[in-house]
This record gives C-alpha cells, sequence and structure tokens, in this order.
C-alpha cells in the first residue's frame, strides 16, 4: 500500500510534455516571486482546482517549480491555506532558454529554501493584489495594466542605469533639519485606458502594501515609519520627482492595509503631517479585503 507523498520531497517524476498553461505556471511565478494555488487558478482562466493541484505536483516533481520551506509552519496550523509555489531550477533553465529571460544565475532551490517566513508573507501580499488587479484588468477588457519593467524601459536613461530603479531619494525637513531618505514603494504600475484618448488615457500608481506592524508615527524621522512614507511622497509630488525619475505626468499612493481602523489612523497622520504640502486625493487607502478576490 502506497503512503501519502510527502508535500515537501519530490517523487520519482515521470517525463512530462509542457502545455501552454505550464508556459504560463513559470513565466507568472518568475514575474511574482511566490503564488498560491488559488492565484495560479485565476492567472491561468482554469475551473477546476483539483486538476491544477494535480499538475502542479508534477511540475514540482519534475523540478519546474519549488514549493518553499518557510510555508511548513504555517501549513501546519492551516488546514485550509492554499499551497505557495516559486520558480525551480528546470522552469528558470527553461524560460532563460525559450525566451531569453535574463535570470539569476543562482541555484533556483537552495535561493527558495533560505528564504523566511516574513518574506514570504509580504511577498504574496504583493501577489493577491497584482493578481486582483491583472483579473480585473482582463475582465474589462478596456485597460491594459503598464508594469514596473514597461514603466523603467520608458524610464529617463540616469534612472534605467541605476542599480536600484524603484528606489529615488526624497528630502524630508523635521526638527529644523533635512534628512536625506530613500523611497522604494512596494508596487510601482500603470493603467492604460485603451477607450480613452491620448495624453488622458494613462494613470500611475506608487502601492504600499501595510500589514499592519509598521509603527504609523515615530519620533525620529530617521526610523521607519507611515509617516515618513508620507513626508516622502509629499516631497515627490511637491519637486516633481516622479517626472525627473520615471518620466510620468501623473502619480497617486495606495496603501493596502490590515483594517478600516487602521485606515483612519493613516488619514489622520496625512493630516496631521503634509495636509498643507500635498492634496488628500494623492493618496488612497483599501484594506486588504475591499480588494476583490478571484477565486
Amino acid at each position: 500500500m502506497t503512503g501519502k507523498r510527502s508535500r515537501f520531497r519530490r517523487s520519482k517524476a515521470a517525463t512530462i510534455q509542457l502545455t501552454e498553461r505550464d508556459i504560463t505556471i513559470l513565466r507568472a511565478l518568475e514575474q511574482h516571486r511566490f503564488l498560491t494555488t488559488d492565484h495560479l487558478l485565476a492567472l491561468t482562466g482554469g475551473t477546476s482546482r483539483q486538476g491544477l493541484t494535480r499538475r502542479l505536483r508534477e511540475l514540482y516533481d519534475a523540478k519546474y517549480i519549488d514549493r518553499p520551506r518557510a510555508q511548513m509552519m504555517a501549513l501546519a496550523y492551516a488546514d485550509k491555506r492554499p499551497m505557495i509555489y516559486a520558480l525551480g531550477n528546470e522552469g528558470a533553465e527553461l524560460l532563460s532558454n525559450r525566451f531569453q529571460m535574463a535570470l539569476p544565475d543562482v541555484y533556483w532551490t537552495e535561493k527558495n529554501r533560505r528564504v523566511k517566513e516574513k518574506f514570504v508573507e509580504h511577498t504574496l501580499g504583493i501577489s493577491d493584489f497584482m493578481v486582483s488587479l491583472e483579473t480585473a484588468c482582463r475582465d474589462a477588457g478596456n485597460i491594459r495594466i503598464i508594469t514596473k519593467d514597461d514603466m523603467l524601459t520608458a524610464s529617463p536613461e540616469a534612472t534605467r542605469r541605476k542599480r536600484h530603479p524603484v528606489r529615488w531619494q526624497t528630502r524630508i525637513h523635521w526638527n529644523n533639519q533635512w534628512h536625506d531618505v530613500a523611497i522604494v514603494p512596494d508596487i510601482i504600475f500603470g493603467l492604460h485606458y485603451t477607450d480613452r484618448p491620448e495624453g488622458k488615457n494613462k494613470a500611475y500608481f506608487m502601492v504600499e502594501i501595510d500589514r499592519g506592524t509598521m509603527p504609523i508615527t515615530r519620533r525620529d524621522i530617521r526610523q521607519t515609519s507611515f509617516a515618513r512614507k508620507l513626508h516622502s511622497y509629499a516631497d515627490t509630488f511637491e519637486r516633481k520627482l516622479h517626472v525627473e525619475h520615471f518620466g510620468i505626468k501623473n502619480f497617486r499612493v495606495l496603501t493596502v492595509t490590515t483594517s478600516k481602523e487602521r485606515v483612519e489612523t493613516m488619514i489622520g497622520a496625512y493630516k496631521s503631517e503634509i495636509v498643507t504640502r500635498a492634496p488628500q486625493g494623492l493618496f488612497l487607502f483599501r484594506t486588504k479585503d475591499s480588494i476583490p478576490q478571484k477565486s
């Protein structure tokens, strides 16, 4: 009698013929880093969760995809939690060879093994948002996502040549002193409304995924806080650093957080810290459960 297969130990893989759906899965994992079974079901437009789960197991056994071990503890305490996947060695090699994708020259299994649970959880928060956005735009039919890579390709050469092109320097005046503070959004993207006239058809967003652990304010502006992010974005707006850095004419900051109470606290920080420097419409707030989820 055959026992139950271990979720984190590969079985002997049979030779498999990759399908277009498999390629979609590999490319999605390369783009998003970590995705759950639910994410992949939404992105592939599938209807059979059981069928997808079975195929993901086959791809895992064949080393095309991986299952980060950082999720083991969470799975032990959550019976219905979906499995988390990452790109595997064979998947990375295939994308590099077939699509000439410039992927890091690393041993992906080891790279995935070393990640910590907090990093996986934060990255999944980003994936939650982006998968919901992608499926919503696909359903709408008249909206195209302008990806981070699209934005960087269209950015000034000085930005493209930076080691960290999604990071820029801002200046904050605090307690009669100036402080140079770098800002790095969790996500940057744009929306291209294909049925609107040129010049009025693109909107850009900087997204902060807040897990409820960062202090809203601190006495020392040199320490990380949500208020410090507000000051950096206000400086970006005032000095038009978004134009200088990305070559875009507009942007808004969307913060996705954990509760309505935390949203109210964040809005209070905006009013007490930067209300005279940036319009309230620059900042959007949503709770995670208010973002439509595809299932």
